[in-house]
């Protein structure tokens, strides 16, 4: 059996497509197919169906289950081979856009006083990059893991709340806004949902920054980070029953700075763990 195949395979489950998967490990998408070709000639059976997202058949669930662990050792190798005392190499930070827009650019120039010999890779999307893949150093996200060799530090609590613009006529019947795709499952869109029962949402978003936008424009209500919300101009904090919804509480989010274990140790993880602490205090 060969590493590469089983990498390869991995990378396929894990981003739902040949072409994501060639992406992501510098490979065409023709030579990620001839190796998923080649591996299920070795398993004599179909790993994966080859729709949009791909769908493990039950073979393949297995081997990503029995893989995982292999890949976990990979990644603990590479980090006893980075393990040195200058703090140098490249480091990578994998988040949604939006702590990027805001957050982190803003504090860039701080970090690279700080370590002007370190160089950062930061990943911006909404899909939960692996750690444990060894995708990514450090992950910073709004949902603390609870499986794999793991390590999380809370570095933040948003608060949330119902806005509408100033301008928008409040009533029954006021369009509600929302988010879409990879956003769909978060729980700020679930309790939208219910908030609003049965009454369609007027517009969906992948982008939480453009919700905040089309509120701001006026289009209707929408859910969003108190933050965010005091950078956009004109709009105000409402209630549910003014526009037609169910009085739902809106809780607050943590903010978790995620590292696997076999890394957290290594100089330049520590330097920018440190960092990140710093800024988020801030």
């Amino acid at each position: 059996m060969q590493w590469d195949l089983l990498r390869t395979f991995v990378a396929v489950a894990r981003l739902g497509s040949l072409t994501a998967a060639g992406k992501h490990l510098g490979l065409s998408p023709s030579t990620v197919s001839r190796q998923m070709s080649r591996l299920e000639e070795l398993s004599r059976s179909p790993l994966f169906l080859r729709e949009r997202p791909i769908v493990l058949t039950e073979r393949g669930q297995a081997l990503l289950q029995a893989t995982g662990p292999m890949v976990e050792s990979a990644v603990i190798a590479w980090a006893a081979l980075e393990d040195q005392t200058e703090i140098q190499g490249l480091v990578t930070i994998t988040t949604v856009g939006e702590l990027l827009r805001w957050v982190l650019v803003q504090a860039l120039p701080s970090f690279y006083e700080s370590y002007p010999k370190l160089r950062l890779q930061i990943l911006s999307d909404n899909q939960v990059n692996s750690l444990a893949a060894g995708d990514a150093d450090v992950a910073l996200r709004f949902l603390r893991p609870v499986r794999g060799d793991l390590v999380s530090q809370k570095l933040h609590t948003a608060s949330y709340a119902l806005y509408a613009s100033s301008t928008l006529v409040l009533g029954a019947e006021t369009p509600w806004l929302g988010l879409t795709g990879t956003l769909a499952q978060i729980s700020k869109q679930q309790l939208a949902e219910e908030m609003f029962g049965s009454r369609p949402p007027r517009l969906l978003v992948e982008d939480i920054e453009a919700l905040g936008l089309a509120v701001e424009a006026g289009l209707g209500v929408a859910i969003l980070p108190e933050q965010f919300a005091r950078k956009l101009q004109g709009i105000i904090n409402v209630s549910p029953t003014q526009v037609g919804g169910t009085d739902l509480a809106i809780p607050s989010q943590e903010l978790w700075m995620v590292v696997h274990r076999a890394k957290q140790r290594l100089p330049k993880i520590r330097a920018l763990i440190s960092w990140l602490d710093t800024v988020f205090a801030n």
